[in-house]
């Protein structure tokens, strides 16, 4: 059964959604209510007493993972008519950054079990916050290909036809995870001056997931447009003439 890519779009926008509501839920509303920086005992008992609350941004993260494997699939059907290499290695980036998140979980789940463990034990929970600590290593280098992703991503999406702010906003952000991850693995004092600009994310990929569905329809029509964009076919070599 052949899918109209109007529909691929709007499952891709939906799905593009889900991805930042996840996100959000885990990382602000979980993590950063749980997490104490810097004191072992105060983050170990805040997850203990909130178990089931850091179990539910464990799956968030989970389900978070498995929408994004959905849009990059999505992304790499709509925008391979755009330009097929540049389509397949931001589809790759991105499953990179999946794959990464996904067994980083582990280091929470680590931290999940041991609170349920450790009691007042320092030396327990001292490895309860090491295991959220590497968490966040590990989350900000799987934004490196997240971000070049990214990168790639906007001028797709501006050859495509998509709008300009939000192609362009997609390429910033994509140097926003790129200079924030770096920073948080080589330079975490730069870290501070940074953040706010994590900021744009949180602006330009629901921008691009609601465009996604709202403009959904136009993608049929965009497919006669885009193909001059396409990567060019092999030359297919000519029968000899007749005499």
């Amino acid at each position: 059964m052949t899918v109209h890519r109007s529909t691929i779009a709007r499952r891709t926008g939906v799905a593009y959604l889900g991805v930042v509501l996840c996100g959000i839920f885990a990382e602000f509303f979980v993590r950063q209510s749980l997490v104490v920086p810097g004191d072992a005992l105060a983050t170990t008992r805040a997850i203990a007493d909130s178990a089931g609350f850091f179990g539910l941004g464990i799956g968030a993260d989970l389900l978070m993972v498995a929408l994004d494997v959905g849009v990059a699939y999505g992304l790499w059907r709509l925008l391979a008519p755009v330009h097929r290499g540049l389509a397949v290695a931001a589809t790759g980036f991105r499953l990179v950054q999946a794959a990464t998140l996904a067994i980083n979980l582990l280091n929470l789940s680590r931290a999940l079990t041991l609170a349920g463990e450790t009691g007042d034990d320092l030396s327990l929970a001292s490895q309860v916050l090491a295991s959220v600590e590497t968490h966040a290593l590990v989350y900000d280098l799987g934004l490196i290909p997240f971000g070049l992703a990214c990168l790639m991503l906007g001028p797709l999406l501006h050859r495509a036809g998509g709008p300009r702010p939000i192609a362009w906003a997609l390429s910033a952000t994509g140097l926003v995870y790129l200079v924030g991850s770096f920073a948080a693995l080589f330079a975490p004092s730069l870290s501070v001056a940074i953040d706010p600009f994590y900021g744009l994310a949180i602006v330009a990929e629901p921008s691009m997931a609601v465009w996604l569905i709202v403009r959904a329809s136009r993608w049929d029509q965009r497919k006669k447009g885009m193909q001059r964009w396409a990567t060019p076919s092999p030359v297919t070599q000519r029968s000899p003439l007749k005499v």
